[in-house]
């Protein structure tokens, strides 16, 4: 329930602070006092722009504070997912509007989104002013109000949840395909590649290998020349190394048998012989086996041409066309797998498809239910509002036989769409409605935008804004230009009804009319005055005398005659005892 209102530096509004209670509280003034800017307030708890406009001439900030008390039957737990723990019934909503664009949301102290703000006073808060009038006349509103009135936003939002899985399957199908098309178009170019290095046998690092084998084919003279040269030194000539060697450890040898000492350095001699004439005996073959090979050196180089060619293309070694050839060939593998993958998604997707027409299709039958009770419970409605001989009708676009997607883009929608058998799908289901509308007898039903009048759209709006109020825990309505184009018992009967719908909820209007103000549990005037060269708005509660003063004005304007008095204190007892007589 609102329970207190404060606005500061607002419009015309300086300071204002304004306390509400249970049951119809009605607002009146002269036209131009600033009714509109309470409207405007609430506005800016539900989400609409908040502009530098809004701020009171020479100051800084502005700030619209509402202090709301939870009724056990709200769902707290949607508010908490959304806004944290409230820490107890009590809520406090601020939003302030700054000149530097820096506009902040607070719930119980704590910065918000505006998102959140609004999410939440949805919750708790809903107007009805010549915006949401106009709303009502546009065909995707309606689809809202039969599911709201038909309590259907379980099953909504299950199906909802549904084609939000079929679009994220879908968008992942094209993904996949897109990337089995690349993948199609390079499969080609991928075979001949690693068509290419396979057939070329590449070995781990055989450059470097190949590398070495060609500068020994290259420096064959050199090689056996340097290998004979050392072979002499070490074993051929007079005086070779190993001869030498041989004489010396002799020599410590036969002196060991002398002193001890000699004998370990004969043995590292014996051992140094034993390694010369390992390497004499090496070079010595070497010598026998080396050869020029004018075959061999010719393939070695073609090799390292074709290795040097692949590596130019694909890698700056071997390693690396390796690598190159593994990850083309993990490219084609993946082209198999994800055709796999594709066959799983789309039996995943017409399965997801077809629970999303099933679901679509039982949200629509309820629909239908709902839309029919709907059109009755209005017509009902209008009649204790003085539209006795009026019709009221939805139709739904889609029906058996039509085509789908005319229906579709007749209804207006911008959202994409899923084509399922003969039914298109969007994130509302299958359903396109409109609500159709005849005030008198004999005329065709037409769309309600295009006939209706304000008064009439005023008393049709009361009537569906009351039905909805009774299938939802909304705590506070708030009515604007309800009373547009009506006046007389039409008007009263406007009065009674409001005053019925404040024994369910909270109901706060603004109203030119003394035959609807007189139905109020508690009255507040907004005047308009100047002070100090300023203008201002207040608002003040009226009671007794001062209320009877309003209505009398109300009824006869600026001069207020004993007769209109008293008619204004008939109508006040008359309107207390209908409301007595409803208890």
């Amino acid at each position: 329930m609102l329970a207190e209102l404060q606005i500061s530096n607002f419009a015309i509004i300086d300071k204002l602070s304004v306390f509400f209670k249970p049951g119809l509280t009605v607002v009146t003034g002269e036209t131009g006092a600033g009714k509109s800017i309470l409207v405007n307030a609430f506005n800016l708890l539900l989400g609409s722009r908040g502009s530098g406009d809004l701020i009171r001439t020479g100051s800084q900030e502005a700030a619209v504070t509402v202090l709301f008390h939870l009724a056990d039957d709200v769902d707290r737990d949607l508010l908490l997912a959304s806004l944290g723990d409230l820490g107890g019934p009590e809520v406090v909503v601020k939003r302030v509007l700054s000149t530097s664009g820096r506009n902040r949301v607070y719930v119980n102290g704590q910065l918000a989104t505006l998102g959140l703000l609004s999410q939440f006073c949805r919750g708790l808060v809903s107007i009805s002013g010549q915006r949401e009038h106009q709303l009502f006349l546009e065909p995707e509103a309606h689809l809202e109000i039969i599911d709201g009135f038909g309590g259907l936003e379980a099953e909504r939002q299950g199906y909802g949840h549904t084609f939000g899985k079929l679009k994220r399957l879908q968008s992942e199908l094209r993904r996949l395909q897109r990337q089995a098309q690349e993948r199609q178009e390079k499969e080609e170019l991928y075979r001949f590649q690693v068509e290419e290095i396979h057939n070329a046998r590449i070995l781990m690092d055989e450059e470097i290998q190949l590398e070495v084998e060609r500068e020994r084919l290259r420096h064959v003279e050199r090689f056996r020349q340097g290998a004979s040269e050392a072979h002499q030194i070490l074993y051929l000539d007079g005086g070779a190394v190993l001869e030498e060697v041989s004489q010396c450890q002799k020599i410590l040898s036969d002196l060991g048998n002398l002193d001890p000492a000699f004998k370990s350095l004969a043995q590292t001699l014996e051992g140094v012989k034993h390694q010369v004439e390992d390497v004499s005996l090496t070079l010595r073959d070497y010598i026998q086996n080396i050869q020029a090979d004018p075959a061999r050196m010719e393939w070695v180089e073609e090799r390292l041409h074709t290795l040097k060619r692949l590596m130019r293309k694909y890698g700056g070694s071997t390693r690396e066309v390796l690598a190159h050839a593994d990850g083309l060939q993990q490219e084609l593998d993946a082209s198999a797998s994800n055709e796999m993958e594709i066959a799983a998604r789309e039996e995943e997707l017409e399965q997801i498809r077809q629970q999303a027409l099933s679901e679509a299709l039982e949200l629509s039958k309820r629909r239908r239910k709902a839309a029919r009770r709907l059109s009755k419970a209005v017509e009902k409605s209008l009649v204790t509002l003085d539209m006795a001989k009026c019709r009221f009708e939805v139709r739904f676009d889609q029906e058996e036989g039509s085509d789908p997607i005319r229906a579709f883009r007749a209804y207006g929608a911008s959202t994409e769409c899923v084509r399922v058998d003969e039914y298109l799908l969007d994130e509302r289901g299958v359903d396109r409605v409109a609500f159709f509308f005849s005030a008198n007898p004999g005329e065709e039903l037409r769309p309600m935008a295009s006939i209706a009048s304000g008064g009439e759209l005023s008393r049709i709006v009361l009537a569906l804004k009351e039905l909805l109020a009774r299938e939802t825990v909304l705590e506070t309505l708030i009515f604007d230009e309800v009373d547009a184009g009506i006046g007389g018992r039409t008007a009263d009967r406007v009065g009674q009804r409001l005053k019925g719908l404040s024994r369910r909820h909270q109901v706060v209007c603004i109203t030119h009319l003394p035959q609807i103000a007189c139905y109020g549990d508690y009255h507040y005037v907004v005047r308009k005055s100047s002070l100090k060269g300023r203008t201002t708005t207040t608002m003040q509660e009226l009671s007794g005398k001062e209320r009877l003063e309003e209505i009398a004005r109300m009824l006869g304007g600026a001069k207020i005659s004993t007769k209109t008095r008293a008619h204004a204190k008939e109508m006040l007892a008359q309107a207390q005892k209908a409301a007595d007589s409803r208890q």
